[in-house]
């Protein structure tokens, strides 16, 4: 019988942060900041796994103006309000900001403070309450571009704006929890932030599917020219077919939205193009190539914008596991094939990041249980070494 695994519970943290807060000796500070933490990693979980892809248009055309779309987008823009809210809440309950006495303009004051335990506490609280108050306006901001005239009559910019309010409200979230851990240990946002490796892994799958599509229709594109008028509708109808297999894949769930459209809007006219008896070729590529130079903007505002870090540390992974090969080698042992795979396969999360570096990877792409002679193993490692130290980083 089948079983489905269960979700991890949604207040779960991950174990490096966890055991921070096991480490600290101010106990109550250390439940004030666990109490904090879950909630973020509830809201965390919830903005990204709400699936806002239901309420995404069929067509790439505006809906106009109806009150139906205020009817079916309203459960998903009270749940993103209703997340936010209450990690606010928890943040004003666990570090309150000081009153102010009547008159002042200013916080109030306090006393500096008596050790380096009390200063980090100040610190933490700053920072929660400026967070609990930022996350507050943009909040209120959600609710004023919601109701803006040229949002409320199109579906799509309703998507916009629903899509990158919640991206900024988990990542603001990620950066409270990130800084005010940092303040007690040297930790990255991989080992403390809830949620931040799935959706780095997500990026990283997305930057690949974008880098595959773009090279299929690059190369079906190239068809054009030898193929006769009468063919080409049936070429329109296989590039329709490649956008469409993209548009299932799970990693196109995190596209922007605005992408999407761009998407939508492609394989509508694809479809026409298709029906058509015959279809001259220069037309079939002033409606396919815009799109070419779309996905290449997305795979670089991925590398640039959200996959950097990442792309660093496994960089730094894949060139410690080298250095590993190369000792295994040396010695003579049967680790060095090991080492060498588990390199290659991590190097695939890097796939979307140089043409030079893709084309290797596909070329060392190899079959479950498939060896390799100890010639082509050193040609792979040094090729590989090479590759890898010619990878561009912003």
């Amino acid at each position: 019988m089948l079983t489905v695994k269960p979700r991890m519970p949604l207040d779960v943290l991950p174990s490096r942060l966890q055991a921070l807060l096991d480490s600290l000796t101010d106990r109550h500070l250390a439940e004030q900041l666990e109490h904090v933490y879950r909630a973020a990693a509830v809201a965390i979980d919830r903005l990204g796994h709400l699936s806002i892809v239901k309420y995404e248009p069929s067509t790439a055309e505006p809906d106009g103006a109806d009150l139906s779309l205020w009817e079916t987008m309203a459960p998903a823009l009270g749940e993103t309000v209703g997340d936010v809210n209450r990690l606010i809440a928890a943040i004003r309950e666990q570090f309150p900001a000081p009153e102010r006495p009547s008159g002042s303009s200013d916080g109030g004051w306090r006393p500096p403070p008596a050790s380096a335990d009390e200063r980090l506490s100040q610190e933490v609280e700053a920072v929660f309450q400026t967070s609990a108050e930022r996350l507050a306006r943009r909040v209120a901001d959600l609710g004023e571009r919601v109701r803006r005239p040229e949002v409320v009559t199109d579906r799509w910019a309703l998507m916009t704006e629903l899509q990158s309010f919640r991206l900024d409200f988990r990542s603001r979230m990620g950066d409270l929890v990130y800084l005010t851990a940092a303040a007690f240990e040297d930790v990255s946002r991989e080992e403390v932030v809830p949620g931040y490796g799935l959706q780095m892994s997500a990026a990283a799958a997305l930057r690949s599917g974008v880098v595959d599509l773009r090279r299929s229709l690059q190369g079906k594109l190239e068809r054009v020219a030898r193929t006769a008028p009468e063919g080409l509708p049936g070429l329109a109808r296989q590039v329709e077919e490649s956008l469409g297999a993209f548009a299932t894949m799970s990693a196109s769930l995190t596209l922007r939205t605005r992408d999407k459209r761009d998407l939508v809007g492609l394989r509508e006219q694809l479809r026409q193009l298709g029906g058509a008896p015959r279809l001259e070729g220069e037309e079939l590529l002033r409606t396919v190539q815009p799109f070419l130079g779309v996905l290449e903007r997305i795979a670089e505002e991925l590398t640039a914008q959200v996959l950097t870090v990442h792309d660093r540390a496994v960089w730094a992974a894949c060139g410690a596991r080298l250095e590993q090969t190369s000792m295994h080698l040396y010695l003579g042992s049967p680790g060095a094939e090991r080492v060498l795979l588990e390199a290659l396969e991590r190097a695939n999360k890097l796939y979307g990041r140089s043409a030079a570096f893709d084309a290797f990877l596909r070329k060392s792409r190899r079959s479950p249980g498939e060896g390799m002679e100890d010639v082509e193993l050193r040609e792979t490692l040094e090729m590989f070494r090479d590759r890898l130290a010619s990878l561009p980083f912003h």
